[in-house]
């Protein structure tokens, strides 16, 4: 007898992860923001490889050739494969033997693991601003905060972007060693030397993630180009033994030496990125193409910047910069009402949640870094993916396009027939939830109407917000429920006249949600009474 089991199948699990129903083979219609490239014939080959050679773990036959393929295809002569970009820059703050107390500079503006390796060290963090220009690191103000405790600069090549390494360098005279992170940079040329990035710096770090230009899920690289580093790295990558020398056959036995992880690539993903190499030119190629069109295509706008020609580098990402955090809230909640993925990046790491408590303990100096505050406020990154297909690209570009910003305004008499339109729309929306007439709006915007702001785009009313005695009063268009109007409203209306006070009635489920994700909250238990308002606050 079979047992009874209400559990469904597994593909039917992997139909509802895609998105089908009952089985269906219709496509995804949302375009993602990034979708990992495969080769399956280089994949298959490499693997069959492993399983020839006899080796699944790392430094395998496919390890080799990965390595042999990062000299021929970029000069990086002592390279070593790690399982990610974090564990190769862990490795680094080990292989430069970081100690409690050293001062270490990194960008404010980056992914947390580029500070955190060296925070794990003990390392004072020392957070540099980014440029006013573009949100790669500001190299003259790394340099104001170089003491004699600097005893390493991390500097991030943002977007692919090269940052001046030599300038640091020739700057310090030599003197402290720099970690170049180039999670982004695979294949992006230094025009200052002509050559690939990665080769200034002591050691250099890659990341092979599902979203970086050369993707295998998860996978990075150390470069090594001090030349005195070359033995201590391969110790602290084996575990802090010297197996590296076993190995050879120069000791006959090995053992614990230095302090290490296992920060060996397994050879399932080294297969994974061989299948990449091997293809890197139609990679490039492709991601290149698609930042050109993107370049080419989207048309100036007063709601944001495009990036310009010098940060197209290897085509790591197409950003645009928007004039304040508000629009570019904005802006995210209408392609998502297209069904496209646009990210925004980086928090600052100067004002995380994890620098204010070393800062109150003066473990961390207070420093704050106004230029990434705004990048990380202002950026919003579009899908760019080998395998986007003209039609997506052309979705992406057309939306961007047709972005229409919403602006607030005064809400003078011209406006309050509009302001009644709307209302009367969503009655339901309010505590007081019948129809209201002209004469009864129009003695109420008398009194009130200071207090009150209308959303324009392109001239035309879309949504209205004001408050009485600090209780809010919200409310858009039907037709651009779910384009982002009513979020934008709220947070440029809060950012001007403070926290509001929101009352909403139970049975107003849709407030409810759009007032609970703006991070509004009951104040106290319901009493009960079917039609009492909720009373809201926003969380501290």
């Amino acid at each position: 007898m079979q047992p009874t089991s209400n559990c469904t199948s597994p593909s039917r699990a992997i139909d509802r992860f895609l998105g089908k129903k009952d089985g269906s083979s219709e496509s995804l219609d949302p375009i993602p923001f990034n979708k990992p490239c495969f080769f399956p014939k280089n994949f298959e080959s490499a693997m069959n490889r492993a399983a020839t050679y006899g080796q699944f773990s790392g430094d395998g036959a496919n390890s080799v050739i990965c390595q042999q393929m990062m000299s021929d295809l970029f000069g990086y002569k002592h390279s070593l494969l790690t399982p990610s970009c974090t564990a190769a820059l862990e490795m680094a703050a080990l292989i430069l033997d970081i100690h409690p107390g050293d001062e270490v500079i990194v960008p404010s503006f980056t992914f947390v693991t580029s500070a955190s390796a060296f925070a794990l060290r003990g390392a004072r963090l020392i957070f540099a601003d980014s440029s006013e220009h573009n949100p790669n690191v500001d190299t003259e103000d790394i340099l104001r905060k170089v003491t004699p405790k600097t005893k390493a600069i991390v500097v991030v090549h943002y977007a692919g972007v090269p940052v001046d390494v030599k300038f640091l360098l020739d700057s310090t005279k030599y003197s402290i060693p720099i970690v170049e992170d180039c999670a982004h940079a695979i294949s992006s040329i230094d025009p200052k030397s002509g050559d690939y990035v990665g080769k200034s710096g002591c050691l250099s770090c890659f990341s092979f993630h599902e979203t970086k230009n050369i993707c295998i899920g998860e996978g990075g690289l150390l470069v090594v180009n001090d030349e005195s580093l070359w033995l201590r790295a391969q110790m602290v990558r084996e575990k802090g033994t010297n197996r590296t020398d076993f190995k050879a056959g120069r000791v006959s036995f090995y053992t614990w030496v230095e302090l290490g992880s296992s920060f060996l690539m397994s050879e399932v993903d080294a297969a994974m990125l061989c299948s990449a190499l091997e293809n890197i030119d139609e990679i490039q190629h492709q991601r290149l193409k698609v930042w050109d069109e993107y370049d080419q295509r989207i048309t100036p706008s007063a709601a944001f910047v495009k990036p310009g020609k010098t940060m197209r580098a290897n085509a790591h990402m197409y950003f645009l910069e928007f004039s304040d955090f508000y629009t570019r809230s904005h802006f995210c909640d209408y392609m998502r009402s297209k069904k496209i993925v646009a990210a925004t990046h980086y928090l600052p790491l100067d004002s995380s949640p994890y620098a204010q408590r070393a800062q109150e303990k003066s473990a961390m100096p207070s420093l704050v870094c106004t230029n990434s505050e705004r990048w990380s406020k202002t950026i919003v990154r579009l899908p760019l993916f080998v395998d986007i297909e003209q039609a997506e690209l052309d979705r992406v570009i057309n939306a961007v396009n047709s972005f229409a910003p919403v602006s607030l305004a005064p809400a003078d008499e011209c406006y309050w027939e509009d302001i009644l339109e709307i209302r009367n729309e969503n009655s339901e929306c309010f505590t007081n939830a019948d129809q209201i007439g002209k004469e009864e709006h129009w003695c109420f915007m008398a009194k009130h109407g200071q207090t009150y702001r209308v959303a324009l785009r392109e001239g035309r009313v879309v949504g209205f917000v004001g408050h009485v005695k600090r209780d809010v009063r919200l409310a858009v268009r039907e037709e651009e429920k779910g384009s982002g109007v009513a979020r934008f409203m709220c947070g440029a209306f809060v950012e001007e006249v403070g926290d509001l006070d929101v009352a909403v009635l139970p049975s107003n489920k849709r407030s409810l949600a759009f007032f609970r994700k703006l991070g509004y909250l009951p104040c106290s238990d319901h009493d009960g009474m079917k039609d009492a308002p909720i009373a809201l606050a926003k969380r501290k």
